[in-house]
């Protein structure tokens, strides 16, 4: 085995030496699904793999860089991505899992589960933020360790417009109340609330394009309380109202 100096000099001169065209993150292309990103300080984007550049509906990554939140997405989540990222990288701690809203360039919504690091450099000085995106849907399939609420979750995909009693989906899975919220954000990363109004929110979305209902009466056939509960609910989520988000395809 060779000294510890000499392994640091070979990782030094590799990692000194690669091309442009041999980055690492290019390896990301071959996991389906996962995209990858790296911003500076100043939250311009400045790296990311096809996968990302294709979601936000451009051709290459070239075309891609120099944008920023700010360019691509509402304004109201590109404000809470750019809070998150100067948390993360004041903190220097990672993120893992976090479950977050993307639109493409057409404003089709999507879930995907982020995870965000730091990027340190050599001096020991924070240069910005890199991390990996996953599609929601597809993370979930493939991450069995549900099993034993899952029976819950199949009511819950079956009855997100209705009124859903959260002690009555725990004792159908035999466990405490406290058991089954503490289970159900360790495996889908999202309390079983915010689940439910994840689904609603991304009908909702289909519905104010492809469907002549009013709003109050999207409203209504999600669950909500009132017009004006899911326009708050709405603009959170999508940062915008249901109304902005319809003319988008007028």
């Amino acid at each position: 085995m060779i000294s510890t100096s000499e392994t640091r000099e070979r990782r030094e001169l590799l990692l000194d030496s690669i091309g442009p065209e041999n980055r690492f993150y290019h390896l990301f292309e071959y996991v389906e699904g996962l995209s990858f990103f790296a911003k500076d300080c100043e939250g311009v984007l400045l790296a990311a793999n096809h996968h990302l550049v294709a979601l936000y509906g451009f051709k290459t990554e070239d075309e891609f860089i120099g944008h920023t939140d700010f360019d691509l997405l509402p304004r109201r989540l590109a404000e809470k991505f750019r809070q998150d990222d100067l948390a993360i990288m004041q903190s220097r701690q990672p993120v893992r899992n976090l479950v977050e809203l993307f639109l493409n360039r057409q404003g089709i919504p999507s879930w995907f589960v982020t995870s965000k690091i730091p990027i340190i450099s050599r001096t020991d000085k924070v240069l910005g933020i890199m991390g990996i995106i996953q599609d929601y849907q597809q993370y979930e399939q493939r991450y069995d360790g549900g099993r034993d609420i899952r029976k819950a979750m199949d009511f819950i995909y079956s009855h997100y417009r209705e009124k859903i009693s959260i002690k009555a989906l725990a004792e159908s899975c035999k466990v405490s109340l406290r058991q089954f919220e503490r289970k159900f954000k360790g495996y889908y990363h999202l309390s079983p609330q915010q689940h439910i109004m994840k689904m609603r929110i991304h009908d909702s979305c289909e519905m104010l394009r492809n469907h002549s209902l009013s709003i109050g009466d999207i409203a209504f056939e999600l669950g909500f309380y009132d017009q004006s509960s899911f326009t708050v609910k709405f603009k959170k989520a999508m940062g915008l109202t249901p109304l902005q988000y319809r003319k988008q395809f007028i």
